[in-house]
């Protein structure tokens, strides 16, 4: 009996953990920024003050509605409204009209989490001609 007492304390404690985890912003960005899909969105609204603050000091976070307009490669663009937690070292490029790049939910594709400036996807490295460096031949040679 006692040992169903501690399977089941120790059952509750996990529980309880994983619960704080899936509130606390900081370990949804971890999660999201980890394994979620590269994308990039773009603001379309953004409220001007902010819903609140959350996370330990030196991983803060601020909240704020947003419109914006999603982008995953290989699939149709779509339009989430809802609560966006921006990491506060992101705060200020969180703008209406500016391209954000974002780690989107595989399960869920209406969780976003901005991971910070939009720098567009990762650009294909293309050939132009000869690499650059020095020259061996002077410019009058």
């Amino acid at each position: 009996m006692e040992i169903c007492f501690v399977a089941f304390g120790f059952m509750f404690v996990a529980l309880a953990f994983i619960g704080a985890l899936a509130r606390n912003p900081a370990g949804q960005f971890d999660r999201l920024s980890a394994n979620g899909i590269p994308a990039r969105g773009i603001l379309l609204q953004v409220a001007q003050t902010s819903s609140g603050m959350s996370g330990r000091i030196g991983r803060r976070f601020q909240s704020r509605r947003v419109r914006i307009d999603i982008e995953v490669p290989g699939r149709a663009p779509y339009e989430v409204r809802g609560l966006a937690w921006i990491p506060m070292n992101c705060v200020r490029d969180v703008l209406p009209g500016a391209t954000v790049e974002l780690r989107v939910d595989a399960s869920n594709p209406q969780k976003f989490v901005i991971i910070g400036p939009g720098v567009g996807f990762a650009p294909q490295i293309v050939p132009t001609g000869p690499p650059l460096g020095p020259s061996t031949q002077g410019y009058g040679a």
